[in-house]
């Protein structure tokens, strides 16, 4: 079951919610206020794997991306 990231964009409070993927969509209260207007926030997270006969570690950072128009994402445009 993934974790998923809210904001609240009454309050400004960030929170976590573990939820089943068909569930992502069902009304998301903040605990902080109760309020129900939240948004799902962009997660990141890095992973570390190691090669077979090879002590050195690689790190790999991965983003998802909702084609928001930064730099970051791969729709193209450049803000």
């Amino acid at each position: 079951m993934p974790m998923y990231e809210y904001g609240c964009l009454d309050c400004a409070r960030q929170f976590e919610r573990l939820l089943p993927m068909n569930a992502t969509d069902q009304q998301i209260v903040c605990p902080f206020c109760q309020s129900t207007h939240v948004r799902r926030r962009l997660s990141l997270f890095a992973t570390q794997t190691q090669s077979r006969g090879d002590a050195a570690l690689a790190t790999t950072t991965t983003t998802t991306s909702s084609g928001c128009g930064c730099s970051g994402c791969s729709c193209g445009s450049r803000s």
